[in-house]
C-alpha cells in the first residue's frame, strides 16, 4: 500500500510538474507575442512636417482669417489731393521707444507688410501673441486703421493690420503716416 501510495503522489507530482512547464511556455508565448506586436508600433512613415510647410501654413490661415474677419465696406467716392512725394518709400524711424509708449500684441498669426494694405507684399510674419511697439499709424476709411510697428524681440518692423492685433496704451501721440509707394 505504501508503494502505491508512492507512486500515486510521484504521478501526481509529475503531473503538477507538466502543468506548471505548460502554463509557463503558454505566458512567454503570450509576452512574445504582445512584445512583437508593440515593436511594430511606430514603425509607420513619420507625419512631422517640414518647417516650410508649418510656415506655409501658418501663411495661409493668417491670409484666411484675415479675409474672413475683415469685410471690406462698398466703396465710396473720394477725390484724391496731391501728396507730397515721401524721401523714402518705408518711412525712417529712429527714435528710441520709450516706456510709456503704446505696445500691440498679435491676437493671430498675421502678416506684416511693407504699407497698409493688403496689396503691399508680405514682409514678414507677425506670430500669436509677439509684442511690438507702435510708431506709426495710417487711417483710411476702405482699409481700416494700420500700425507701422518696431518689432521688440525679432522680426522685421512694418505695417499691421489693427484687426489683428490689441493695443495697449495711449494711442493720441502716435504719428499719423503716409503710404509708402509700391
Amino acid at each position: 500500500m505504501q508503494l502505491l501510495c508512492q507512486l500515486a503522489r510521484r504521478g501526481y507530482q509529475e503531473n503538477l510538474t507538466d502543468m506548471l512547464r505548460r502554463c509557463a511556455i503558454g505566458a512567454l508565448l503570450v509576452a512574445l507575442t504582445i512584445l512583437v506586436g508593440a515593436c511594430r508600433v511606430g514603425t509607420e512613415e513619420s507625419s512631422t512636417r517640414s518647417s516650410e510647410a508649418v510656415i506655409a501654413t501658418a501663411y495661409a490661415d493668417a491670409e484666411q482669417t484675415k479675409q474672413a474677419t475683415f469685410q471690406t465696406p462698398p466703396p465710396t467716392s473720394v477725390t484724391p489731393s496731391p501728396t507730397p512725394p515721401l524721401e523714402s518709400p518705408t518711412p525712417a524711424m529712429t527714435a528710441t521707444p520709450t516706456p510709456g509708449q503704446p505696445v500691440v500684441t498679435a491676437d493671430y498669426n498675421a502678416y506684416v507688410r511693407f504699407g497698409p494694405d493688403e496689396s503691399y507684399d508680405n514682409l514678414d510674419f507677425f506670430l500669436a501673441g509677439q509684442r511690438a511697439f507702435v510708431v506709426g499709424r495710417y487711417e483710411s476709411e476702405i482699409n481700416g486703421t494700420w500700425w507701422y510697428i518696431r518689432r521688440i524681440d525679432e522680426g522685421k518692423d512694418g505695417w499691421v493690420w489693427s484687426g489683428a492685433v490689441t493695443l495697449t496704451g495711449d494711442a493720441s501721440g502716435i504719428l499719423i503716416l503716409e503710404a509708402p509707394e509700391q
